[in-house]
This record gives C-alpha cells, sequence and structure tokens, in this order.
C-alpha cells in the first residue's frame, strides 16, 4: 500500500509538470507573480525560481550545542555543526533544480522544482508550485551489511508549495504538505511520514524581514534518522530574521532542528521546543 502511494505521488507529481499550459505565438505572455524575496526560505522551498540559466548557491549551519550550554560553548557556537552546501540552477523561468550535500550521514539530495499556477489578485494573490526529490545516504555503519549503493539508502519526497502574500506586500505565508518515503532508513519496514508546514515573513522593508516556520508531523513515522540517536522526534519550530543585499540573503535563527536536506528536516527536530533546547543556526543565499 504504501508502495502504491508513493508511485501515486510521483505520477501526480509528473502529470503537473508536463500539462503545465505553453505560451502560444502572438498571445502576451503572463506577468510571473513574484512573492517572497527567496527561492526557499531557512528550511522550506517558496514559489519563487531561478531564471532560465542563473545559479544559487547555498551554505547553511544548524550547531548541535544548545544555548542554554552557555559561554563555555559560546551559547553552542563552538560546535560541533551540521553544515548543508548546496547549488541551484534555472532551467526555465518555472523550472529549477538543485544539488545539495549535508554531512549528517552524507546525504546527497537532487531536488526539482516547478510552478504550476499563479492568480493574480490584489488583495492575496496565489502561486502553487511542486517540488520532487530524491536522497542518496552514502555514509553506511561499519556494523551494517550494506553498501552505499543498497537500495535502502535512497529517500524519496514530494512538496505542495502554496504562497500568499497580505498586507500591501509585506506578509507572505507559505503552506507545505511533504510527504516523505523511507523515513528511516535502518528499519525493516519502509517507514513514510507526512508533514504540513506552515512558515510566514514579514517584510519591514528590502532589506529586513522576520519569520517563523512550524512543521508538526500529521501521520506516519517521527523518530530518529541515525542509528546512534535515542528517542523520537519533535515537531520542529524555527524563528529568524533575514538581511537581504547585494545579491545576498542572510538567515540568522535559533531551532530545535539541527537537521538540514529535506529527507532529514521533514522527521522532526531531534529535540523538543519546549525544554529549552534551542540551537543557533544560519544560511546564506548567493544568486548569480
Amino acid at each position: 500500500m504504501k508502495f502504491r502511494i508513493t508511485v501515486l505521488l510521483l505520477l501526480t507529481f509528473t502529470i503537473i509538470t508536463y500539462t503545465q499550459p505553453k505560451w502560444k505565438p502572438g498571445k502576451a505572455a503572463e506577468v510571473d507573480l513574484e512573492l517572497f524575496h527567496t527561492t526557499q526560505t531557512a528550511n522550506f522551498p517558496t514559489t519563487e525560481s531561478l531564471k532560465e540559466g542563473s545559479f544559487m548557491y547555498e551554505i547553511s549551519h544548524r550547531f548541535l550545542p544548545s544555548i542554554k550550554d552557555g559561554y563555555d560553548a559560546l551559547y553552542g557556537l563552538d560546535g560541533p555543526a551540521r553544515i548543508r552546501f548546496a547549488l541551484g540552477y534555472g532551467i526555465t523561468d518555472h523550472l529549477m533544480v538543485t544539488l545539495a550535500r549535508s554531512n549528517n550521514t552524507d546525504n546527497l539530495d537532487l531536488q526539482i522544482k516547478q510552478r504550476v499556477l499563479q492568480l493574480a489578485n490584489n488583495s492575496a494573490p496565489l502561486v502553487i508550485s511542486a517540488q520532487g526529490g530524491i536522497s542518496w545516504n552514502t555514509e553506511v555503519p561499519p556494523n551494517i551489511d550494506r553498501n552505499r549503493l543498497d537500495a535502502d539508502n535512497f529517500q524519496f519526497y514530494g512538496q505542495l508549495i502554496l504562497n500568499t502574500m497580505l498586507f500591501d506586500k509585506k506578509l507572505g505565508i507559505g503552506i507545505v504538505p511533504s510527504y516523505l518515503y523511507n523515513s528511516f532508513i535502518y528499519a525493516v519496514e519502509k517507514q513514510y511520514s507526512f508533514t504540513l508546514g506552515l512558515y510566514a515573513q514579514y517584510y519591514f522593508n528590502r532589506m529586513w524581514s522576520v519569520w517563523i516556520e512550524y512543521n508538526p508531523t500529521i501521520a506516519g513515522y517521527r523518530g530518529r534518522i541515525r542509528l546512534d540517536e535515542k528517542g523520537k522526534s519533535y515537531n520542529s519550530l524555527t524563528i529568524g530574521f533575514d538581511i537581504e543585499t547585494g545579491g545576498h540573503i542572510f538567515h540568522l535563527l535559533i531551532t530545535n532542528n539541527a537537521r538540514l536536506n529535506p529527507s532529514q528536516f521533514l522527521v522532526g527536530a531531534d529535540r523538543s521546543a519546549n525544554e529549552d533546547m534551542w540551537r543557533i543556526g544560519f544560511g546564506i543565499l548567493r544568486y548569480f
């Protein structure tokens, strides 16, 4: 049954991608709605895409010690840290691809995002995009009888992205229902996770904005992603602000989730936000 659900999601995404209306010669092209300033928030995709032939580079850190460890750990900045590197490319103005790597299980991630629909409205414009991806966990523990190319090391996910902008283009709202297949790669039976990502970002001006993200697990697996982790996972909560300058976007944040690539982040946070286990994190996006 789970395999059928996965196949159905992949087929739906393929149909959406290849059945978009094509612009016909002699008709004026619709002006693209641009709601958010970036192609992604700290942890979620937005409906924005790279322009054809353009690139995006990302580097993100999530420090593992908590802020409450105090000055002896420099409030977490002494590390260690989870790190993600990513490179995105605009295939068309509505279609982009991103390749990323996280040092958590040496996770390689390939994702593709397609703008599906946009509805212009002065009060609440709406843009919908779809994103799908595959992750490959290339780090195999020495006590596991498995090689890197084993099918159990691969994970698949799909996300529907809905964005709108309210209050005279000041408040951006995002909803991202997400489905992850093979949530825990060491489980005997394949697991899945379904989450409902939510985010809001308020723009004071072109340079400064504040935002909040929340990703509750609605159904499925919500536990560890590594064999050496203990306990269950928790709903992810992240609060931060952005600085935008000279083609760079800087995310500065606190979070209870140190996991970065989608197949890891979607499983949930490894610490509870209710127990003062916040960490410092940051991300840098460069568009060129």
